[in-house]
């Protein structure tokens, strides 16, 4: 019998005792103590099914963890749905592994990482070359920030030479200038306005198996933001734990390439490193009309859209680029080769990256244009006035197809190429400032991104997800519009001019 039958076979013998009340007095009071009886029946059977369904969510979760039956946050209200109460339980089974958390700050800086993005810019400059010049002809999108603070996190649980090579990847002469940067990094850029947003998350998933160093793990909270997790590997419940917080740092867009993660049950540490970043056009883009789209895999009618406001341009030897700004959120540059060379060539043009990097390049002057006299007809052929010649200001336009593709990249090979070679020996690599167990047997199994950049014609927005799993010619000549008809590069820029995504749009 459930609780709704219960109730209302108590409300009906309620009304049976009214009708006997008006007949025998005695029988009355003889119901009532079965109602009472009944009363604490259904108390003792609520307190064992509330048993019954918590217990399993306390069961083998207390070895140095929180106790779920202290925490107050699940759903207390009756009318919370199924996957409401689904989601409730997932976070507070996300809670029950926590170790260390953050405390993210209140509002950006813009101006706090000025002076250190020389070493990000040669960083980026490095890996993005590397990255994006494989798999010509495909589109890709990949974030050079998800990887840096992965890297800056892999720094800082690993020692010797096994840490300085991953600080010579990243232009850092220490771990101190590393933590600086990417502590400053997470202060200018981090920003969470409603729609527009730019989201840093950092996380490290323990073996409970082994034992970690408190102090550094507290360390990665204050200074690279990173929550920390310790369970069992082969426990459902961490690796669910797991996926929520993956699809919880990217709004659910790269559900479907992580919809199978899970902890590996031979995985010592599993480092995470996310980028979320969206923001709506400051003046919008309208409705143009069909075109054709000059791609690798052939040629593809589409729909473009034209830009209704103000267009900034930066023009390269071989290049061209077009920028549009977001709502106090960065912008977007759209870079257009030169005819006949493709976007992995232009890769290679020292002076790309050099606009790429730059927060504020010398930007193209405005095209001042003559209009002709204007004159204006008097009846009986009078003499009417002649106007002096008149100038007028006039903006570049863009012209652009709507964009929404993933990527995945296996960078253990790129951190191989640009010299991080330790790490990846389990007789070499060094994580002692982490464990002190496992000497001679961790090493770092693999290194992977995933990421989706939507440009639509409302505004743009990216997502990145990098994990880590621990264990045993002439002059171009361009007119004033802009098209993206054929393959060009696109990058993402935050507001203090961090380069956050990059990505070659081959095909639409």
């Amino acid at each position: 019998m459930n609780g709704k039958d219960m109730l209302e076979w108590m409300n009906g013998l309620d009304d049976k005792a009214v009708i006997d009340a008006d007949v025998t007095p005695v029988r009355v009071k003889k119901r009532n103590g079965w109602k009472i009886g009944i009363s604490v029946a259904a108390g003792v059977l609520a307190v064992a099914l509330l048993t019954y369904i918590i217990y399993p969510y306390i069961k083998g979760k207390k070895n140095g963890k929180p106790d779920i039956s202290q925490t107050t946050d699940f759903p207390q209200s009756s009318d919370t749905s199924i996957s409401d109460t689904s989601t409730a339980i997932e976070t507070q089974i996300l809670k029950i592994f926590e170790m260390a958390a953050p405390v993210y700050p209140a509002s950006r800086n813009i101006q706090q990482n000025c002076e250190k993005m020389d070493a990000y810019a040669k960083y980026c400059t490095e890996i993005t070359r590397k990255v994006l010049s494989d798999g010509v002809g495909e589109n890709k999108i990949f974030s050079p920030l998800s990887l840096y603070m992965s890297l800056s996190m892999a720094a800082e649980i690993s020692d010797g030479n096994t840490r300085q090579q991953i600080l010579d990847v990243m232009h850092q002469p220490d771990i101190k200038a590393a933590r600086n940067t990417a502590k400053s990094i997470w202060l200018a850029n981090y920003m969470n306005n409603g729609e527009d947003k730019l989201l840093l998350a950092n996380s490290l998933w323990l073996n409970s198996g082994w034992t970690f160093e408190q102090s550094l793990l507290d360390i990665l909270a204050s200074d690279y933001f990173a929550s920390s997790f310790s369970g069992d590997p082969t426990d459902a419940d961490y690796s669910i734990a797991y996926r929520e917080w993956l699809s919880e740092q990217t709004d659910g867009l790269l559900d479907d390439n992580l919809d199978g993660a899970q902890l590996d049950p031979a995985m010592l540490i599993t480092l995470a490193s996310s980028v979320n970043f969206s923001g709506s056009w400051e003046s919008s883009f309208g409705y143009g009309e069909e075109g054709i789209f000059h791609g690798t895999s052939g040629d593809v009618t589409t729909c473009f859209y034209n830009s209704l406001g103000r267009v900034r341009t930066y023009t390269g030897e071989n290049f061209i680029s077009a920028v549009v700004k977001l709502k106090g959120n960065g912008s977007v540059r759209f870079i257009l080769p030169e005819e006949g060379m493709t976007p992995e060539q232009l890769l290679q043009d020292e002076e790309l990256f050099d606009f790429m990097n730059d927060a504020d390049p010398n930007w193209d002057p405005l095209k001042i244009v003559e209009k002709e006299p204007q004159h204006t007809d008097y009846p009986n052929h009078l003499d009417y006035p002649t106007y002096e010649n008149l100038t007028e200001i006039e903006y570049p336009t863009l012209t652009m197809p709507l964009v929404d593709f993933t990527s995945s990249f296996y960078l253990k090979d790129y951190c191989r190429e640009l010299g991080i070679t330790d790490a990846f020996d389990p007789s070499c690599a060094d994580f002692s400032p982490l464990t002190k167990q496992g000497k001679g047997q961790l090493s770092v199994d693999s290194i992977n991104q995933d990421a989706r950049i939507i440009i639509d014609e409302f505004g743009c927005k990216a997502v990145a997800i990098t994990t880590w799993y621990i264990g045993t010619g002439d002059d171009p000549i361009f007119d004033n519009k802009i098209v993206l008809d054929r393959p060009y590069i696109v990058e993402v820029v935050s507001e203090s001019g961090l380069p956050l995504f990059v990505g070659i749009v081959n095909n639409i």
